[in-house]
């Protein structure tokens, strides 16, 4: 009877059923979040985001990092779990020439910051300048 309920609850609502839901400790796991909010680029430009944590080096540049349609690029970017100090360099394609450099008019960020707990969230907000810095 239990299960004919839930299949027809699912029925109505058009909801799935997982019979092997997360249990707490993967609910509950917590990462050190950054949130990048960089405005004021040329849209759909490539982005790369080269960050070390707790974990070492991690290199990200693909074509699904870029800026969108009004030149904003924001990005959740989730450290490795016990992450307290961390560095980041941001550079955007805003020449549009396709390659990710720091002397053909493309934005450069770099900064180090730290993070107190696995549950904290920090936002980093850029602006465009030359080599932009946190607004």
């Amino acid at each position: 009877m239990k299960n004919l309920i839930v299949l027809l609850c699912c029925a109505i609502s058009q909801c799935t059923y997982d019979s092997t839901p997360p249990g707490d400790a993967k609910i509950n796991d917590g990462k050190p979040l950054l949130m990048i909010d960089a405005t004021g680029f040329a849209a759909q430009r490539s982005v790369q985001l080269q960050f070390t944590d707790s974990m070492g080096s991690v290199t990200l540049q693909t074509t699904a990092e870029k800026t969108d349609a009004s030149g904003r690029f924001f990005y959740p970017l989730y450290m490795t779990r016990g992450t307290r100090n961390f560095s980041i360099t941001i550079i955007i394609d805003q020449s549009g020439d396709g390659a990710i450099s720091t002397g053909s008019g493309d934005r450069k960020y770099t900064a180090s910051a730290a993070f107190t707990a696995d549950t904290e969230i920090k936002k980093l907000s850029l602006i465009n300048t030359t080599d932009f810095s946190a607004n």
